[in-house]
């Protein structure tokens, strides 16, 4: 290789150097890929790092004639030089050479610029190869998913980490994602990159990308947000906490089949109409000496079997032949044996409460999410944040009562991002001041979102519990109000409830 110090030139104004570079010519055989280079091969796809016929007849007529950036390589391959951006023309030019050397004829050197300052400075490496590759062609996701995946692994501060990721062209929230996003199958990519997902949509795809229809879900819900201008991608939050809920419901059901399968246990198709037929559920009968009937007093019948609840986790007992093996029905159900029990009515009432009873538990962990976020906020608290705590610490109702005098302090702990002084400990060895290295640190405008965090485990553990959803309070209508005025995208079954609330206590003024 030869080498040629690039100088400096300096006018009567003021010059800035934009890099430490020297320009050489060197033996493309010479050289190595640098490691951070973000044009891969992935598979059977080279990702445009192969070159073209025609790139190898024009170096072979030509040379090349855009300069290669270099940077000198550490470990295995110390005092080498690798190409950060040029791989292509890098290697038409070594296919040039053995070509040249095979027909006798002298090889052509490779123009390039060495950045010496580039040593160990893995991310700005990384940086400038996308960033030539960008204002060459069109980079691909997936170019961009590597390059943010490498940037996320890197041991670089934070403020080093933005800088990289603006050059990327993406957040740096994208970047702390890519590591997951990079977990996407083939095609689960594909789907994601056609569906203009971006890293963080992807990273959460990932979670459920096994489920069906999560796609399409997941897609609804982002075109809702964008249509509504919702930057907390509020929909987006409830339809993956719905697809995570259904996942792990799936994957409960699977576990319970497997260990029934195991235990020997015969599994039947639930029945909504039981008592028509030959089968009944357990509940409904009693032992031989009358007691109420349980799976553990059962187990030996021969009509003993199981069966799973559509939609749920929750198993049935039952005998697939109750009067063929003697047992008895209890009192209530020999009464209303002569009358019908399953109504249509009665069984979508019974669905309506499962259906409910999960999206009502599914909507509470977007909503907590979203708690934290509000406490978590700087400056000042806004006037409606004020009137809430105010009104909430001030007035009377036993539900404030209650949760002051509450010896957990998860909830509060959970939304003001910290862990729970007292997790670790039992009831009579807490600590007696949990929040106090909190309060003297924290600054006198944020000192509201320690109050925040109280009122929201207020309304979290005494107000919006499993079965709120069946009969609306007034403390529901506030609390759902007052998220939904900070910004917070109402869950369906939320938005239903809360208009029922309004509908109950803010009834419309009658005109005069």
């Amino acid at each position: 290789m030869t080498a040629t110090a690039i100088e400096s030139t300096t006018t009567a104004q003021a010059t800035t150097v934009a890099f430490e570079g020297r320009f050489i010519w060197a033996d493309p055989r010479e050289l190595v890929v640098d490691a951070f280079n973000h044009r891969k091969t992935r598979g059977d796809d080279d990702n445009g790092t192969e070159p073209d016929a025609s790139l190898i007849e024009s170096v072979i007529e030509f040379g090349v004639n855009t300069p290669l950036l270099l940077r000198p390589q550490t470990g295995a391959q110390d005092g080498l030089l690798g190409v950060v951006f040029g791989q292509r023309r890098m290697k038409a030019a070594a296919i040039a050479a053995e070509r040249a050397i095979a027909a006798g004829q002298p090889i052509r050197l490779v123009p390039a610029i060495v950045r010496d300052d580039l040593r160990d400075v893995d991310d700005e490496a990384l940086s400038l190869s996308v960033v030539e590759n960008v204002h060459r062609r069109q980079a691909t996701s997936l170019d961009v998913l590597d390059a943010a995946e490498q940037l996320a692994l890197m041991p670089v501060g934070k403020m080093r980490k933005e800088r990289a990721a603006r050059a990327l062209g993406i957040k740096p929230e994208e970047v702390a994602a890519a590591p997951q996003a990079a977990k996407l199958s083939t095609r689960a990519l594909r789907e994601a990159n056609a569906a203009a997902f971006d890293l963080v949509d992807m990273a959460d795809y990932h979670s459920v990308e096994n489920l069906g229809g999560a796609l399409t879900t997941l897609k609804h819900a982002k075109k809702k947000d964008t249509e509504a201008g919702d930057s907390s991608r509020g929909h987006w939050a409830h339809a993956l906490a719905e697809l995570r809920q259904k996942q792990k419901d799936e994957e409960e059901r699977a576990r319970i089949l497997e260990e029934l399968k195991t235990s020997g246990v015969t599994v039947v198709a639930w029945n909504a109409h039981r008592e028509h037929g030959n089968s009944r559920s357990l509940t409904d009968l009693v032992s031989d000496i009358g007691n109420a009937m349980t799976a553990e007093l059962h187990q030996e019948c021969p009509g003993h079997a199981a069966a799973l609840i559509p939609g749920d986790t929750a198993v049935e007992w039952l005998c697939t032949d109750w009067k063929r093996y003697d047992h008895e029905l209890t009192d209530s159900e020999s009464a209303a044996a002569k009358v019908p029990k399953s109504t249509p009515e009665m069984l979508e009432a019974v669905r309506k409460v499962r259906r409910y009873n999960k999206a009502w538990r599914t909507a509470r962990e977007v909503r907590r999410d979203y708690i934290s976020q509000l406490c978590a906020a700087g400056g000042e608290a806004n006037d409606a944040t004020w009137v809430l705590i105010l009104s909430t610490i001030t007035g009377t109702s036993d539900h404030y009562g209650r949760a002051a005098t509450r010896p957990k302090t998860d909830l509060i702990s959970s939304f003001l991002g910290m862990k729970d002084p007292n997790g670790d400990l039992d009831h009579w060895h807490r600590v007696p001041n949990p929040y106090g290295p909190v309060i003297a640190t924290t600054a006198k405008t944020r000192r509201w979102r320690l109050l925040l965090a109280q009122v929201a485990a207020m309304f979290e553990s005494e107000v919006m519990h499993d079965g709120a959803w069946r009969n609306v309070e007034p403390h529901t209508v506030t609390w759902l109000s007052y998220l939904k005025e900070q910004g917070y995208k109402l869950s369906e079954v939320e938005a239903e409830i809360l208009a029922e609330g309004i509908k109950k206590y803010r009834p419309k003024k009658k005109s005069a």
